[in-house]
């Protein structure tokens, strides 16, 4: 199945225990037996999933009269699953792939609710916020569903049992999002 990947690789399966002891809580890494080895032999089940995410260009145009608006280019981001949204600080590549059919998680969110709920959610909450007084129009360029590449990684070890979900490329923690999965906290 060919997928277009949001952001480019960088955690190779071999790295995955030094992001995984990263990623725990300073109580857990202050114990002398809980180690990076430790978490590679313990790892019983690791996969690489891709999360689906939808990406919004939009135009956020602002009058001024009398003077020419002022337009912005500006990416949103929805999580397809639990509708975690936000902007983009920098546009991320997004590269085409071919990934196993098994491996891509299914979006819950549809483009209709993603154009009608979600965007519009953005616009009034997080980029309204810094115009003071007339707020801007937008013009929706596209909207794709693109897939983050995340590890999944189980550990069980006489110290520590736990499921780490690590972004594929920037080694950080996806904990957060991984609880949201299950919540309904972000859904409108």
């Amino acid at each position: 199945m060919n997928v277009r990947v949001l952001g480019e690789e960088h955690v190779a399966e071999k790295d995955l225990p030094g992001h995984m002891y990263k990623s725990l809580k300073p109580s857990l890494k202050w114990k002398p037996q809980v180690n990076q080895e430790l978490l590679g032999q313990g790892m019983i089940k690791r996969q690489k999933v891709y999360h689906p995410m939808w990406i919004v260009k939009l135009l956020v145009i602002a009058e001024r009269k009398p003077f020419p608006p002022r337009t912005r280019p500006n990416m949103v981001f929805v999580d397809a699953i639990s509708g975690y949204r936000g902007l983009f600080p920098s546009v991320p590549p997004i590269l085409s792939q071919d990934v196993s059919q098994a491996n891509v998680k299914q979006a819950a969110i549809t483009k209709q609710e993603l154009l009608n709920k979600y965007v519009i959610d953005v616009q009034e909450k997080q980029i309204n916020r810094s115009y003071v007084l007339k707020k801007p129009r937008y013009e929706v360029k596209s909207a794709e569903l693109v897939y983050l590449p995340l590890w999944e990684a189980h550990v069980e070890t006489d110290a520590l049992t736990q499921t780490f979900v690590i972004n594929a490329n920037t080694g950080e923690s996806e904990n957060l999002l991984k609880s949201l999965w299950s919540s309904r906290e972000w859904q409108l």
